[in-house]
């Protein structure tokens, strides 16, 4: 399957949780958004410090934080951006579990690895902050999985 095809499928059975999709298919748009997520958030990181750059140095010496909010603005897009694809991505993710032989109920699995290291991290009374990327861990081998699982011929999904 090509990214294109790829592309339409994911948009086009977004609300669709039976059958199954390739391997490809899925990791066309695994990869594809993570690398939209990844660039959206180096140029706009990159703008706010040139801004913060410029507004330190430039005709007009301006001491507000513009790295701070474009921090924000980058939140914001990617808030959007996942409100939009959060439906489809949890179709194609459950497609591509059957295709492996799996209940669509396995993608919780990193959810709830998350929430009890988490938990852990807030019953030792530490800040979760520093541990964000740490909790990020789960769904990364996650998506891993997905990508390089093969297909179970013999699957009850299919």
């Amino acid at each position: 399957m090509s990214a294109w095809e790829s592309l339409v499928d994911f948009f086009k059975k977004y609300h669709t949780f039976r059958g199954s999709s390739s391997r490809s298919a899925y990791n066309w748009m695994a990869w594809f958004w993570g690398l939209i997520y990844i660039s959206l958030a180096i140029v706009i990181v990159l703008i706010a410090g040139l801004g913060t750059f410029f507004g330190q140095h430039g005709h007009f010496q301006n001491n507000s934080s513009s790295f701070l909010e474009t921090v924000v603005v980058v939140l914001v897009i990617s808030v959007c951006m996942s409100v939009v694809v959060i439906l489809p991505n949890l179709a194609l993710k459950t497609r591509r579990l059957h295709d492996m032989g799996y209940s669509g109920w396995w993608q919780l699995l990193p959810i709830i690895i998350a929430c009890i290291a988490a938990g852990i991290l807030l019953a030792l009374g530490l800040d979760i902050v520093p541990y964000e990327s740490f909790l990020m861990v789960p769904n990364l081998l996650f998506t891993l999985w997905l990508t390089f699982t093969k297909t179970n011929k013999r699957s009850k999904y299919q």
